[in-house]
């Protein structure tokens, strides 16, 4: 999937002073790393992997590559509601992201950035074969 910054006359005051403080740049084209529920990981232009709100792009390209997976779960809280008729129920929070296979492992991109040896070989194994694509 690729993507691109908005025209930023098209965004609201919020989106502008965001844009306005990221570092992407308006006239370059953006592969998706990762789509998650309201954001995507995308490399910025100090090659680092970081997620932006989805609202801040257009979508040039819809095609997920090939060997992305879907993984659906959920966070669920350890408070309990009910109800008069004695239904009880816990809140959770559904969360989905989208990501190449070798990315799927639970907190992958927290073990990248505290420099993980295997998460920062698998991710710039990764980058490597992505930019032979290109």
């Amino acid at each position: 999937m690729k993507v691109k910054l908005r025209n930023i006359d098209e965004c609201d005051e919020f989106y502008r002073r965001l844009i306005g403080n990221v570092d992407l740049s308006h006239d370059k084209i953006y592969e998706v790393i990762e789509i998650q529920q309201s954001s995507y990981r995308l490399e910025g232009d100090r090659k680092e992997p970081a997620l932006y709100d989805k609202r801040m792009f257009d979508i040039v390209d819809p095609t997920i590559p090939e060997g992305y997976i879907y993984q659906f779960y959920y966070e669920d809280s350890e408070e309990f509601h009910g109800d008069e008729d004695g239904f009880i129920w816990r809140d959770f929070e559904e969360e989905y992201n989208i990501t190449p296979k070798c990315f799927a492992q639970r907190a992958f991109f927290d073990f990248y950035f505290d420099k993980h040896e295997e998460q920062v070989a698998i991710y710039n194994e990764y980058i490597k074969n992505r930019n032979k694509l290109d």
